[in-house]
């Protein structure tokens, strides 16, 4: 039997904080559709860290700076991007790597983006209308795509959510495999899954 890490450990402790928080306060209680997303995107970026440590090859993805480069997309709002970011570098480290948060609109990322590498995107905003083309970029350059909204990781983003009672880390077994991603074992195991058909 495969002993758990120091990371693995930690890695959960933040699901299980994460998952309590969201058994206190459940989605059901937010009457407006703003501050559900609201919601779900905070809960959303303290999940991102752990499923971007949970990838067994995170450490061959840092950047020419030594840094792993999370890139934050949005489509017309820099200033929750940035409120965004800012929680974002405050995690510091992910596996002992020092971390870039940079922020980029939808319509142009992919072309300041080609040539560098990126361990993880997180979508800040529903993309509906260049979805297929963030999540084929992202599977191209094997880094993980990760959306806190419903019924993106059914269209293709590698992780997200999925809440009832509790929150728990939802992965889209498909999107991973095409963007040749594989995860830890331990995180497979506390997550939902998704396979497409």
């Amino acid at each position: 039997m495969r002993v758990q890490t120091r990371n693995d450990r930690l890695s959960f402790a933040i699901l299980l904080l994460l998952a309590s928080i969201l058994t206190l306060h459940p989605f059901g209680d937010f009457s407006h559709g703003a501050e559900r997303e609201a919601v779900r995107c905070r809960a959303g970026l303290d999940l991102f860290p752990s499923l971007l440590a949970a990838d067994l090859n995170i450490r061959n993805k840092t950047g020419r700076d030594g840094k792993l480069c999370l890139l934050l997309l949005h489509a017309n709002n820099p200033e929750k991007a940035k409120e965004f970011a800012a929680h974002l570098t405050s995690v510091g480290r992910i596996r002992g790597l020092p971390i870039r948060v940079d922020i980029a609109v939808e319509q142009s990322f992919d072309q300041y983006y080609k040539d560098q590498t990126i361990a993880g995107i997180f979508l800040t905003q529903p993309l509906s209308h260049r979805l297929n083309s963030i999540i084929a970029f992202a599977r191209e350059h094997r880094c993980i795509l990760f959306s806190p909204f419903e019924g993106d990781v059914e269209r293709g983003v590698s992780g997200g959510m999925h809440i009832s009672d509790r929150v728990l880390p939802y992965l889209n077994i498909s999107a991973l495999k095409a963007a040749n991603i594989q995860i830890k074992s331990f995180f497979l195991r506390v997550s939902m899954r998704h396979e497409e058909e």
